[in-house]
Order: structure tokens, then sequence, then C-alpha cells
């Protein structure tokens, strides 16, 4: 696991040269820490984000044990939600304090103790130095192989090829929520989902606003945490139902479009089978005939309704840049 120096000591312990430390304490950070139920590892990670920025803001979303209390105590700005609105409410919450906020950028990290503070400098560095909008700390990016559990990294493939689908971006690890963003990103991204695909909706709004994503390489902790608060295998699905309808929304085209030829091809193929047989041998097969004609009607309607629906959508995108 690598080191890290702390600010203004490099990683051989020389001090770095003073135009290089001003430069890095003169910019504002905040670091934002959506949370629930997440008083096992909390007070020790707003402490060590401490850190490395300038304020530590902790969104409860709506916790029943005693996050909040431990947050306050170490001194954490917190903001409460009364009612669990999901991770995606508690991202948003983080934007608009962001947008209200005289800040250079803000970085997002997880509450339970897998993301570590000390990666802050690293992941906020692209941002603050100008070179992208959104900086995603990745457990990916460098190495060939990862601490990371195989049936958890096969699910995170998948959802990171729907994602790069989607979006259009070639990221190595798109689920990731440790990731920084520069105040013209908090303010331009709209997030609506309330769930876990919040990191894919994030990177798929970034692609339609033309904000630039990078990627920088990160440690994680798996030893030690207390688990996820949701299922790996129920967060995954809703991953997936959410960027299938983002698909829907954005590319209706592809959506209703792809599986329209595809059931078009087969009911017409499947239906010249009929056909031959019906001639070399004179028997009819009517469920075939049925089976062809339903799935033909139905691929053209796909085609027709991802035509309409693609246009419609263009339409609409022509409408908000003009606004």
């Amino acid at each position: 696991m690598a080191t890290h120096a702390p600010p203004g000591v490099d990683d051989e312990g020389q001090a770095t040269s003073e135009q290089e430390y001003v430069d890095a304490v003169s910019d504002t950070v905040i670091a934002g820490i959506p949370t629930y139920n997440e008083e096992i590892a909390i007070g020790s990670v707003v402490s060590r984000a401490q850190e490395y920025a300038d304020e530590v803001v902790v969104v409860d979303d709506g916790s029943t044990d005693n996050t909040v209390q431990i947050a306050r105590s170490v001194g954490a700005t917190v903001i409460e939600h009364e009612e669990n609105k999901g991770k995606g409410g508690a991202i948003r919450t983080l934007l608009q304090y962001t947008t209200n906020t005289d800040v250079d950028s803000l970085v997002v990290l997880d509450g339970d103790g897998q993301h570590l503070p000390e990666d802050i400098p690293d992941v906020v560095e692209p941002v603050l130095e100008g070179d992208c909008d959104i900086s995603i700390g990745s457990r990916y990016v460098e190495e060939e192989q990862t601490e990371t559990p195989f049936h958890r990294r096969f699910g995170q493939r998948v959802l990171d090829y729907l994602t790069m689908g989607s979006s259009g971006e070639n990221l190595s690890d798109t689920q990731s929520g440790f990731r920084a963003l520069s105040p013209r990103a908090a303010q331009d991204l709209r997030l609506r989902t309330d769930g876990m695909g919040v990191e894919s909706e994030m990177i798929d709004d970034a692609s339609q606003k033309d904000l630039s994503i990078q990627e920088v390489p990160i440690d994680i902790r798996y030893d030690g945490i207390d688990g996820q608060t949701h299922n790996p295998l129920v967060h995954g699905l809703s991953v997936v139902m959410f960027i299938l309808q983002l698909v829907r929304d954005r590319h209706p085209l592809v959506f209703f479009g792809g599986p329209g030829l595809l059931l078009t091809v087969f009911g017409t193929l499947y239906g010249l089978d009929g056909i031959l047989i019906y001639q070399n041998s004179g028997t009819f097969y009517p469920a075939k005939v049925l089976v062809a004609g339903f799935s033909t009607i139905l691929g053209v309607l796909g085609i027709f309704c991802g035509l309409i629906l693609n246009q419609i959508a263009n339409m609409v995108a022509e409408l908000r840049e003009e606004l």
C-alpha cells in the first residue's frame, strides 16, 4: 500500500519548494462525506480528512446510530436529512452546499473507511491545476492485479461497460465514489437519481455537458470495513436499472431501435424459414408464421419509436442549449 507524505513534504521527506507549498495551501478544498449509519468509521475519516481539506462536510442521510454526534464531535460541518434519501440525494446536497460557498474544489469520499483521506491531495490535484473538471480516484487505472474480491470486480466491470456505453467515456473505475469536482462541475451537474446510480449519472451528465474527466490511482481498504449498507447484488441491479433508464431517456434510438432491429431481422428470417419449409414439404406451421409476424411487427414499431423519440430528444437538447 502506498504511503503518503504530509503537506509541504515530498515522498523522500524533503520540503517542497516555497512556491509549491504556497500554491498548495492557497486553494480552498471542501471534503464532502455522504453517510448512513457509519458511526464506526466516521470519526477517523473526518479527522484524517481535516488534514487535507479546509472544511469537512458530512451529509447524514437519516442515520439511526450515532453518526451525527460523532461527526460533530470531531469538528465536521453536519447537514442532516430528516429521512433517508439515498446516496444520490446526499450528493445533491453536497453540490448545493458547494455552489453557495467560495471553494476551488469539492472532493467526495465515502464515510466507511474504504477510501483513504491521505489520497485527497492526489485526487484533487488535477482539478486544482485546471487539467479537468472531474477527477476520479481509480482502484484499477495502474494495477493489473487488485485486492478487490473477484465477484465484486466482475460486477464492477459490467457496470463500467454499461456506463461507458451510455456516456462514451473510457474509464477504468466508473463506480468509484472518490472524486473531486471543480466549481464549474458542481454548478453544472444536474443529478436526479436518489440511489446508488449517482456515480454513473455523474459521468453521463458530465459527458453531456462537455466536462472533462481524468482518473488518478488511489489505494483502497477492504480489511476491517464494517460492510456495505446495501447488498452488493441489490446495489448492482439498481445501478444497472438506472443506467438502462439513462440510455432510454438520452439515447432512445439505441434503446428502442437496437432491439427493434434484432426483432425485425429475427422475424424476417424465421418467416422465410417457414415459407421454405412449406415450399419444399407442403407442411404449414401456423405457430411459426404467428411468431415471425409478431416479431417483425414489434421490431418495426421499436425502430419507429426509436426514430421518433430520438428526434424529440434532439429537439429538447437544442432547446436546453438555447436556454
